[in-house]
C-alpha cells in the first residue's frame, strides 16, 4: 500500500510540474487607422526598446534598431560564452541578408505566428507586461539567465515561473496608445514602410570623389585604399554634419553607381579574392550612443590624404602587399611601404576617433579590452617629429619582428600556441633593449618635454585624452579630466598601431576563448608599454618606485614585465613631486587647460555646503569639495551596485537645466590580473568626479535635482549612511527603475543630449540602469 502511494505520489509530482497554464489570448484595443513602421512603430521601438536591444550585448541576440533585425528575430546563442572553437559570425547586415539565411543560422522569427495562433511572441511578451505591469525584484539583462523562447510551450513555462518580466524588461509598460499601436501593426503582419539608401545630392557628390580615389587602380592608391579602410571599417562616416545621414565603408561587389553589396568576412584585412570596390552604405539602423564613432570626411580631408600617401614620396617601389595572416593582421609588415610619418599623421589627424575605437568597438561591452586598464588616466602622443620609428630609416624595420600581434594566430587559436606565446616575453624585451639603445644614442641628454605632441589645435585641443573606465564600457574625452591620475601613458606610432590592430581590426568577438585571452593578455604588455614609455619623462631613480606602485603585490609584479632603462630625461624637476611637476609643465607646454571641477591645486580649500545655492558658479565650487575625498559611504554603495555613472539634471529656479555626470574612479591596486578584481579594489581611495554635460553610454542611475533642494543633496552626497533614513533621502532624487515615471524622465535626458550634442548623439544603453526595482 505504501509502495502504491509513493508511485501515485511521483506519478502526480510529474504530471503538476510538467502541466503548465497555457498562454492567455491577448487583448488590445485595434487601431483603425493606417500603421507606417517609420512613422508610427520605429518611433516607439527606439524610445522603448532599442536602448536594450542594439549592438550584441542585446539579450538573445535581438536588435529592434532597423527592420531587419527585427524580421531576423532572436537565438539562443551566447555571443560572450566561452568556447572552444571560434563561433560564426552573426553581424546584422553583413553575416546574411535576408530572412531565411537567418532562420538557417539558428534565428527563430518574433514577429511572426505561433504553432495554431494568430499572435506573436513579441505580442505575448507586450501583453504579458500589460496585464502584469509590477516591477519586482532585480532586473540585468545582459547577466540574468534568459530562456529566449522560441515557441508556445517555452512562453509559457517562462510566464508560468516569470509573470511581471513581459516588455519592457525590467522598466514601466508602454503607454496605452502606443501598446495598441504596436499590437495592431503586428497583428497586420508587421509590414515595413521604410524608404532605404536617401541621401542628399551633396553627399552623393561627396560620396563619389572618395569613392573614386578609393577605387583608384594605381598602385599607390590601391594600398592607401586598403590602409584607410582597415582603419575606418567601423567609422560612422558623415559628409554632411546637418542631414543626420551616417555611412560605413566597406568591400563591395558592386561598383560606384549600384547599391552596395558587402562583402563578409571575419577581419577588415581578410583576402576578398573576387574583384570589389572599397563603397560607402548609408547605416539604416538607429544610432545607439556605445557604436556611434564619428569620423569626418570633406574635401580638406581628401586633400590631406593626396598629400600623406599619394604626394609623399615612398622609399620603396610600390607592391600589392599580402593577405596571408601571419602578415596582414601586423600592419608594421602589412604596410612598411607607406612613409610611417604618414601613416602615424593619418592616425594622429583624428585620434581621438582611433582612441575610441579602442573603447567601442567590435566588442559593444569592451570587457576584453576594459578590465585591463585602470578607472581614470591620461594619454599622450609622442610628436612626430621625436618619434624614432619615424625618424630612424631602419629602427621601425629592424623591430618588426619583435613586435608580433597574437592576432596573427586567427581567431581560433589552438591551447599550445596560446601558452607560448603567453610566456613569450623575449621578443617583447628585445624591442624595449634595442629601443632604450637608439633614443639614448639620439638622445643623451634624455627626452625634453617637446617630444609630447601638441595636438591638432585646429579644435578643442587634443594632445591629451581622457579615458574614464565604467566597469565594462568606458569612454574617451579630448582634454585632461579630472585630478592628476595614477597613471599616465605616452603612445608612439608603433604602440598606437598595434593597439588598434589587436584591440579593433584584430578582435573576432565570436572568436575562441584562446583568441580572447591573448587579446587581453597582451593589452597587458601594451599598456605597460605606453606606461614605461612616460616614465622615461620621470627622473631615472624615481620610475621603478612609480611603477611598483601602480602594481601591488608580489603576483602584479611578476606578471609585468617592466624594462627600466638608463637613459636620462632633459626636463629640470624643481621638487620631489616629479608626476604633478610633470603635468604642471605639459598644461603649459601644450596649452592644456586644468579641469575646473574635478582638478586639486596643493593650496585648494574645500567650500563648505551652503544652505541655498544661487548660480551656477555656487554649485560647482561645492561640487569640487566632493570630489575630495570623504568618509561618506555613497561611494561604496553605488559601486557595490555595479554601477559608477549617474546622469544629473539640476533644475534651476529661472528654467536652465544644468546638466552634470557623476562617475566614481575606484582605485586599484593593480590592474595585471584577469580574475577576482574586486579584491583588489580599495574603496577609501575611490574618488568622484563631475563632468559638464554627459558622458558614457550606459548610465546606471538618472537624477533630478531642484535648485531649492541642492543643500540637502549635497549633503546626502557627502555625508550618506548605508541605513534606511537615508535610503530614503536618495530615492527622492534617484530614479529608481520601477519609477511610474521613468519613460518621460529617459525621453528628457535623451532629448536633452541631443540637443547639446547632435552629431555624437546616440540613445543611451538601459542594460546597466541599477538593477533593484524599488516601487514606492
Amino acid at each position: 500500500m505504501k509502495i502504491q502511494l509513493i508511485i501515485i505520489t511521483i506519478f502526480a509530482f510529474i504530471f503538476t510540474a510538467c502541466s503548465v497554464k497555457p498562454l492567455d489570448p491577448v487583448k488590445f484595443d485595434t487601431v483603425e487607422k493606417h500603421i507606417s513602421f517609420t512613422q508610427d512603430i520605429k518611433p516607439i521601438l527606439d524610445n522603448r526598446c532599442v536602448s536594450c536591444h542594439s549592438c550584441y550585448n542585446s539579450p538573445c541576440q535581438l536588435k529592434l534598431s532597423s527592420f531587419e533585425g527585427l524580421e531576423r528575430g532572436a537565438s539562443k546563442k551566447d555571443i560572450y560564452a566561452n568556447r572552444i572553437s571560434a563561433d560564426s559570425p552573426t553581424r546584422l547586415f553583413i553575416d546574411a541578408v535576408n530572412e531565411k539565411q537567418w532562420r538557417e543560422k539558428g534565428f527563430f522569427s518574433m514577429v511572426d505566428s505561433l504553432e495554431n495562433s494568430n499572435e506573436s511572441i513579441m505580442m505575448q511578451y507586450l501583453f504579458q507586461k500589460d496585464t502584469n505591469p509590477q516591477i519586482i525584484g532585480e532586473y540585468s539583462p545582459e547577466t540574468d539567465e534568459l530562456t529566449c523562447v522560441k515557441d508556445k510551450d517555452e512562453l509559457a513555462t517562462f510566464f508560468e515561473e516569470n509573470p511581471h518580466k513581459g516588455m519592457p524588461y525590467g522598466f514601466p509598460a508602454l503607454k496605452k496608445h502606443e501598446y495598441n499601436l504596436l499590437m495592431t501593426w503586428l497583428k497586420q503582419g508587421a509590414v515595413d514602410d521604410t524608404i532605404k539608401n536617401t541621401k542628399t545630392t551633396f553627399e552623393q557628390n561627396e560620396i563619389k570623389k572618395f569613392e573614386d580615389f578609393l577605387n583608384n587602380q594605381e598602385i599607390k592608391h590601391k594600398i592607401s585604399a586598403r590602409y584607410i579602410y582597415e582603419h575606418l571599417f567601423l567609422a560612422h562616416i558623415t559628409f554632411d554634419d546637418e542631414s543626420g545621414n551616417f555611412f560605413e565603408l566597406i568591400r563591395s561587389t558592386t561598383p560606384t553607381g549600384y547599391l552596395p553589396e558587402v562583402i563578409a568576412t571575419r577581419f577588415p584585412y581578410d583576402e576578398v579574392k573576387e574583384p570589389f570596390y572599397y563603397r560607402f552604405r548609408k547605416i539604416e539602423s538607429t544610432i545607439v550612443h556605445k557604436t556611434h564613432m564619428v569620423y569626418k570626411l570633406n574635401d580638406e580631408k581628401l586633400k590631406r590624404y593626396h598629400e600623406l600617401f599619394i604626394n609623399t614620396p615612398w622609399d620603396q617601389k610600390p607592391f600589392l602587399p599580402s593577405y596571408e595572416v601571419g602578415i596582414s593582421a601586423n600592419p608594421l609588415k602589412t604596410f612598411e611601404q607607406i612613409p610611417s610619418k604618414s601613416r602615424y599623421q593619418f592616425l594622429l589627424d583624428d585620434v581621438h576617433y582611433i582612441i575610441m575605437t579602442f573603447i567601442r568597438g567590435p566588442v559593444c561591452k569592451g570587457q576584453i579590452a576594459l578590465n585591463v586598464i585602470q578607472d581614470h588616466f591620461w594619454v599622450m602622443f609622442m610628436d612626430p617629429n621625436y618619434d624614432l620609428s619615424l625618424q630612424d630609416k631602419y629602427f621601425l624595420h629592424d623591430n618588426i619582428p619583435n613586435l608580433s600581434i597574437p592576432n596573427e594566430y586567427g581567431e581560433d587559436p589552438s591551447l599550445f600556441k596560446t601558452f607560448k606565446v603567453l610566456d613569450n616575453y623575449e621578443l617583447s624585451k628585445k624591442y624595449h633593449t634595442n629601443k632604450a639603445k637608439i633614443y639614448n644614442s639620439y638622445y643623451p641628454d634624455g627626452l625634453s618635454i617637446n617630444s609630447i605632441w601638441k595636438g591638432n589645435q585646429k579644435e578643442e585641443n587634443d594632445s591629451i585624452l581622457t579615458i574614464y573606465r565604467h566597469f565594462d564600457s568606458a569612454s574617451v574625452h579630448k582634454g585632461a579630466y579630472g585630478d592628476t591620475p595614477k597613471t599616465l601613458w605616452v603612445i608612439d606610432y608603433p604602440l598606437l598601431e598595434r593597439i588598434y590592430y589587436s584591440l579593433v581590426a584584430g578582435f573576432d568577438v565570436f572568436g575562441n576563448t584562446a583568441h580572447q585571452l591573448l587579446v587581453r593578455t597582451h593589452m597587458d604588455r601594451l599598456r605597460i608599454e605606453g606606461e614605461s614609455n612616460f616614465l622615461e619623462y620621470l627622473p631615472r631613480s624615481s620610475r621603478v618606485n612609480y611603477f611598483n606602485s601602480w602594481y601591488e603585490g608580489w603576483l602584479a609584479q611578476y606578471l609585468s614585465v617592466y624594462v627600466p632603462t638608463s637613459s636620462n630625461v632633459n626636463i629640470k624637476y624643481t621638487s620631489t613631486e616629479y608626476k604633478k611637476e610633470f603635468v604642471d609643465k605639459i598644461f603649459q607646454y601644450a596649452n592644456v587647460k586644468k579641469d575646473p571641477i574635478n582638478f586639486i591645486d596643493s593650496n585648494y580649500t574645500a567650500s563648505p555646503i551652503k544652505d541655498t545655492y544661487n548660480d551656477k558658479k555656487d554649485i560647482e565650487e561645492t561640487l569640487k569639495t566632493l570630489t575630495l575625498p570623504n568618509s561618506s559611504e555613497i561611494i561604496k554603495k553605488f559601486t557595490d551596485s555595479k554601477s559608477n555613472l549617474a546622469y544629473i539634471r539640476i533644475q534651476m529656479n529661472s528654467g536652465e537645466n544644468l546638466i552634470y555626470t557623476l562617475v566614481i574612479n575606484r582605485w586599484h591596486k593593480n590592474v595585471a590580473l584577469l580574475f577576482n578584481e574586486d579584491a583588489r579594489l580599495d574603496s577609501t581611495k575611490d574618488r568622484i568626479n563631475f563632468v559638464k554635460g554627459f558622458i558614457g553610454s550606459y548610465p546606471n542611475v538618472f537624477v533630478n535635482v531642484k535648485q531649492d533642494d541642492l543643500s540637502e543633496f549635497f549633503s546626502l552626497l557627502q555625508n550618506y549612511k548605508d541605513i534606511p533614513r537615508d535610503n530614503i533621502k536618495v530615492q527622492k532624487f534617484a530614479v529608481n527603475r520601477a519609477n511610474p515615471d521613468f519613460w518621460e524622465v529617459f525621453d528628457w535626458f535623451d532629448k536633452e543630449f541631443k540637443k547639446q550634442d547632435p552629431l555624437n548623439y546616440g540613445l543611451f544603453d538601459l542594460n546597466r540602469y541599477i538593477s533593484r526595482a524599488r516601487n514606492q
